[in-house]
Order: structure tokens, then C-alpha cells, then sequence
């Protein structure tokens, strides 16, 4: 007898449900091609290999698609069968975490019936081979579990084996046909845990960063510091061996880090600080990183950050947690204010709305404190900082550009302020005082600070560029020369346009990022 049952012929397989791509005769020549292979390896597993840990699961791949079926369910009759199978795919469609081609059908085995699925073969996180791959992975399964109870209050079985990856693309699907009632906080500790014995190699620091981005989840997806301690509680009492626990120790401590919290953050900068002023993040973290990184390498000390660090990007929590860190000065911009006071009607666009309110569902209680703890200007003697226009009464809804730069100007010079660093253009530009008369100047390399002079200073945009390079722009300003260079930083933009994808944002943030537009 075959370890993975076979129908005996077309009428012994029922198809549940409508498919454009298989039908009962199809679903049998599959089932019963001679190339068709057994998985048995794939069951019963406890370790780094893929598979289920049932051991009445049985698997079978067959040109690209793999049945799975569990002679547990097995029924006495059909009507039996299929109830269970529509309760299945009931929930299956609140849940909406498995992949596409999923396909659910009945198939007869001598007298009784047995649920079957059948979905493209896929690719499980057990499968990843680099480390630093496994972890950015095992911290999407977690928040997935996070988000599908919070969306529909159902759990998933949080096992590397049951959650999988598309070759080419970065959707996580769950593998596992049960869905639970609910996702339990012990549920999410062990899950984490059970991590530490699978990669006896990596350091207590690996496991200190993973539990830091773990404990962003549990911020980002809502969860209370009450469910939080549970989690740790439940971490620390999972059984590992002796030798695992300084990494469980490391673990713990990630989770219990503290979060971004309010901060006033610098009143000032020193006289000889070169200080990187950065603007417009919009939620793209390879982006802000790779600014971060090119700004220490120039010199850059401390940090002015003008306003919009999340909006349009798949990253919110983290560019709030990674500006937060950064200290120096940051500034309110006009998505930050409407993220953080829910005014998601005022000043917003469709893309701009859109992106706000899953925004929202995506950041804890501590983002949002940062976030609605910004200012809307800082002053600092002759030299001064707004996310908008100086002139602006809010600081951070209008723009400076050709019609409106000189009456910005005017006003500098009317509050004696010399100088006036924003963003919210998303071009790098700087409008100034020449000897000349009043100027625009576009694609700056170099500029030289001149106090007689009012002048208006526009890094550009780190996370959505607009002026027709896609690299994030940034600029260092050396206050002990006066001197403000504008740079440019290449970053892992493909990481950032597959986010976008797997978080389902809108489309037309990938042409706007690739095109720098």
C-alpha cells in the first residue's frame, strides 16, 4: 500500500470549490503520475529540516504541485468530509495567509473520505540559508501571526515549517491547513525560544538584535506590556539545556528593551559638529540606514531630521525606532502630525490617506508618542528648522518653491533668521540671496553659509527622492566652516520595493521609487 494514498480512479477525487487551473481529472493524473514522490522525510521532524511534525501528515509533490493530506481526519462519509472542509475554507478566507494556488478537494479511500489540499510548492523559511535571512524571516512569521489575530482573531501554528516564500518574491503564505481560535502569548514565546537550539552558531548579540526587532512587532501589532510580560515570562520557561541559556538571557533582554519613548532629544548643536540634516524618510529603512552609515563615514556627528519619518514606506516602526535612537533634533512634518492626531483628512492626497491609515495599524504606542512629541520648528540663534516653509503659521503644510521662496525669504529676514533648513519638497534645492538678486539653485554639490544673507537649505528626500535619482540625498553641514554639502546614497532598494509588495501598499509607490519621481 502507497504511504500517500492514491484514488483508484477520477470519480474517487471531489474538487471543493471553484478553480480556473485544476479540476477533479486533473487533480488524479497528478496524484497518480509515476514521477510523483513521497514525501515521508518531511513528517515527523523536530529539527532545522522542513516538514511537519504530524506524524499522520502525508505529503506528495507532483510537478510542481504538493498534496498534503492526514489520515487522522479521515471521515466515515462524504457530507462529513466536506463540512470539515468548508469550515476549513471558511477560515481560510478571514485569514487570508495562504498562497493563492491553494486548492482544497476530497479524495475517497476505501470507505471513508479524507480532506486534501493541493498548492505550488513553495519555498519554507527552514529552507533560507543565511542567517540574517532566517531571523528578518522568523520575525515576519511572528508579526504575521500578530496581525491575523489582531484582523480576524485566529491564530497560526508559529513553526518555520508551516510558513513559506515564493522563488522571486518576498509574500510570506502559511503552509499549515488548521488555523486556530486564537493566537496565544505563550504561543509567540515559544515560538521565539524554540529558535535558540536550531542555530547552536550564532552569538548572545544575535539573539539580543532578534529580540529587539521581535519586541517591535509586539509594539507595532499592539500588544500591552501586561501580554509583553507574559511573553518574557513564558521565554524564560521554555526548556532548553543548560548550555542555550546566556542566549536565552540575550533573547529576554532584546524583548525587555526599552522602546522608543517621548524625547525632547538636543537643544543644540556644537560650533565645530558636522551635522547630517536629513528629511522625508518616509518609512524606508534601507534607505535611512544607508544615509546613516554615508553621513558617519563624511564626519557627521549628530543628526537634524526635518520632518515625515513615516508615510507611503513599509517600515514605520522601525524609522521611528532607528530616528529615536539617532537623537539630535527632530522636526514635525506633516505626515508625522496627521499619523499621530488621526487628521487624516487634512492636506492628504488618495496615495498620501491610503498610506497613512495602514500606517496607523502598524505602529504602537510608543511610535506614536514619538511621533506626536516632534515640534513644529526649533530655533537656535541665527538658524532655524521647519519641515514646510518658515513663513507657515503650522510649519509643516506649505511648500517653499518658485511662487512662494521669496515672501519665505522676506519673512527670514523680518525674524532675523539667517538661515532655515526644511524639506517636505522631496528635491534638494537651495533658494538664496546672491549678489545678483534672488535665487534658485537646483542640484547643489557645495554651498557656503553667508549669516548676511537669508537662505532657504533643502536636503531632499531619504526614503522618496523626487527629483529624478532614486538614491536617497541627504546633505552635512559643517558648522565649523559654514559649509553645507549635498550627497547622495545608493541603498537595497529591492528590499524596499518587495516590503512594499508583501504589506500590499499601493502599486505606484514602486514606479515613484524607482524612478526617484
Amino acid at each position: 500500500m502507497d504511504w500517500f494514498p492514491r484514488p483508484a480512479r477520477v470519480a474517487d477525487v471531489e474538487l471543493v470549490g471553484p478553480s480556473e487551473e485544476l479540476d477533479a481529472e486533473a487533480l488524479f493524473r497528478l496524484l497518480t503520475a509515476a514521477d510523483a514522490r513521497e514525501w515521508p522525510h518531511k513528517v515527523g521532524v523536530a529539527g532545522r529540516s522542513e516538514g511537519s511534525a504530524k506524524p499522520t501528515t502525508r505529503l506528495l509533490a507532483s510537478r510542481g504541485i504538493v498534496f498534503k493530506t492526514n489520515l487522522a481526519e479521515v471521515s466515515p462519509s462524504r457530507e462529513a468530509a466536506l463540512a470539515r472542509v468548508e469550515r476549513a475554507r471558511e477560515l481560510g478566507a478571514r485569514a487570508r495567509v495562504w498562497h493563492p494556488s491553494k486548492r482544497w478537494a476530497l479524495m475517497r479511500i476505501g470507505d471513508g473520505w479524507l480532506p486534501l489540499t493541493a498548492c505550488r510548492e513553495l519555498r519554507t523559511l527552514r529552507t533560507i540559508e543565511l542567517l540574517a535571512d532566517r531571523l528578518r524571516a522568523w520575525t515576519a512569521m511572528l508579526d504575521l501571526g500578530l496581525e491575523v489575530q489582531r484582523r480576524c482573531g485566529l491564530g497560526l501554528d508559529l513553526n518555520p515549517a508551516n510558513f513559506a516564500l515564493e522563488d522571486g518574491r518576498e509574500d510570506l503564505h502559511y503552509l499549515d491547513d488548521e488555523l486556530y481560535a486564537r493566537l496565544e502569548p505563550r504561543q509567540l514565546a515559544f515560538a521565539a525560544a524554540a529558535r535558540i537550539p536550531e542555530e547552536p552558531d550564532a552569538e548572545e548579540a544575535t539573539w539580543y538584535g532578534w529580540g529587539r526587532d521581535v519586541g517591535l512587532a509586539l509594539d507595532r501589532r499592539g500588544v500591552s506590556d501586561e501580554e509583553r510580560d507574559v511573553v518574557v515570562g513564558e521565554a524564560l520557561g521554555y526548556p532548553l539545556a543548560e548550555t542555550f541559556e546566556p542566549r536565552r538571557a540575550a533573547l529576554v533582554a532584546g524583548l525587555r528593551a526599552e522602546r522608543p519613548t517621548v524625547r525632547l532629544g538636543r537643544r543644540s548643536f556644537g560650533r565645530s559638529e558636522r551635522v547630517c540634516l536629513l528629511a522625508d524618510v518616509h518609512a524606508n529603512l534601507p534607505a535611512l540606514e544607508a544615509v546613516v552609515a554615508a553621513a558617519r563615514d563624511l564626519g557627521a556627528t549628530s543628526f537634524l531630521f526635518l520632518g515625515d519619518a513615516v508615510g507611503y514606506g513599509p517600515h514605520p516602526a522601525e524609522c521611528v525606532a532607528r530616528l529615536a535612537e539617532l537623537g539630535g533634533i527632530s522636526i514635525r512634518g506633516n505626515h508625522d502630525h496627521a499619523i499621530a492626531t488621526g487628521e487624516l483628512d487634512v492636506g492628504m492626497n488618495r496615495l498620501a490617506r491610503t498610506c497613512a491609515e495602514w500606517t496607523r495599524g502598524r505602529l504602537g504606542r510608543a511610535e506614536v508618542e514619538w511621533l506626536d512629541s516632534l515640534r513644529p520648528d526649533h530655533r537656535d540663534g541665527e538658524w532655524m528648522a521647519v519641515h514646510g516653509a518658515p513663513r507657515d503659521p503650522k510649519r509643516f503644510f506649505a511648500y517653499v518653491y518658485d511662487l512662494t521662496y521669496e515672501d519665505n525669504l522676506d519673512h527670514m529676514e523680518r525674524e532675523g533668521v539667517a538661515v532655515c533648513f526644511h524639506g517636505h519638497t522631496h528635491v534638494p534645492l537651495v533658494h538664496t540671496e546672491l549678489p545678483s538678486g534672488r535665487a534658485k539653485l537646483t542640484a547643489p554639490r557645495h554651498l557656503t553659509l553667508d549669516t548676511r544673507r537669508p537662505t532657504l537649505v533643502n536636503p531632499g528626500s531619504v526614503g522618496q527622492p523626487r527629483d529624478g535619482d532614486p538614491r536617497a540625498a541627504f546633505a552635512v553641514w559643517d558648522r565649523a566652516t559654514s559649509r553645507v554639502s549635498f550627497e547622495r546614497a545608493a541603498y537595497d532598494l529591492a528590499r524596499t520595493l518587495a516590503d512594499i509588495r508583501r504589506e500590499g501598499l499601493p502599486v505606484e509607490l514602486l514606479s515613484r521609487l524607482e524612478r526617484g519621481a
